[in-house]
């Protein structure tokens, strides 16, 4: 039996997996998105065309041994994540399906860069079917138990290797410190807003529980925009689920 505290060390690793909506992916994914509009070059480990790209994924948690390991299913590169199949996936079901202790159903998602870039080689495994949805293994993270408690505005750091690029006079959602310090969103979330669009965007400060002094805005750069991070990420999530990578 798992004691509560091992079991909530790694509740507090999946959030920081989680939190992401896709950094693990982000970082690993150079297959072949399958829309037309999305064109992967493989020798710069780019692609483009992703801005409001769907895609979810299905996190299980194993024990083995002494570990909790937690393996990162996703939809990239075999479809955008239907919702008649997508809306049919319950979490008891996939605890079943993986003999799982517990399963982080994340999505549906949409990405909001124009390009994705990543270091290394894609971490592409198993093609699973999950009640009619393909997705592929593109991970397994042991989750330690020195996770960070996942809370709206709190700033978390991540490993990861990627580059995001917001093409010239497109736009770029942000959230704004009350010391000036800006975030760029790199996805939003249909989990607790299952409503929200990329149409709704420019507009979202409404939707959101800022906290005092905090600020969303919107800005068009003159130029493209880059944002890397090479080993590490800060990131933090709104009250909706989206998440935002530190710009400045």
């Amino acid at each position: 039996m798992m004691s509560k505290a091992i079991w909530a060390g790694a509740r507090r690793g999946l959030a920081l997996i989680v939190v992401a909506g896709g950094i693990t992916t982000a970082a690993l994914m150079l297959a072949a998105l399958p829309a037309a509009a999305q064109t992967p070059d493989k020798a710069r480990h780019m692609i483009d065309g992703v801005r409001d790209a769907r895609y979810c994924e299905i996190i299980p948690v194993v024990r083995r041994g002494v570990h909790l390991l937690a393996t990162v299913y996703n939809t990239l590169g075999l479809n955008d994540c239907p919702p008649e199949l997508w809306d049919k996936i319950t979490e008891p079901a996939m605890k079943r399906r993986f003999n799982a202790l517990t399963v982080v159903l994340n999505g549906p998602r949409h990405f909001v860069m124009d390009s994705i870039a990543a270091a290394g080689d894609t971490a592409a495994g198993k093609t699973i079917d999950a009640e009619g949805l393909a997705l592929t293994a593109r991970a397994t993270i042991n989750v330690g138990l020195a996770g960070l408690r996942a809370k709206p505005y709190h700033e978390r750091t991540i490993d990861r290797e990627t580059r995001y690029v917001f093409r010239a006079n497109q736009p770029v959602f942000l959230l704004v410190r009350p010391d000036g310090v800006r975030y760029a969103m790199q996805s939003y979330a249909q989990m607790i807003d299952k409503s929200l669009t990329y149409d709704d965007l420019p507009g979202l400060a409404s939707r959101l529980k800022l906290p005092a002094g905090w600020r969303y805005e919107v800005m068009k750069p003159d130029n493209d925009l880059l944002l890397g991070a090479t080993g590490k990420a800060i990131v933090v999530q709104d009250d909706l689920d989206n998440t935002y990578q530190k710009l400045d």
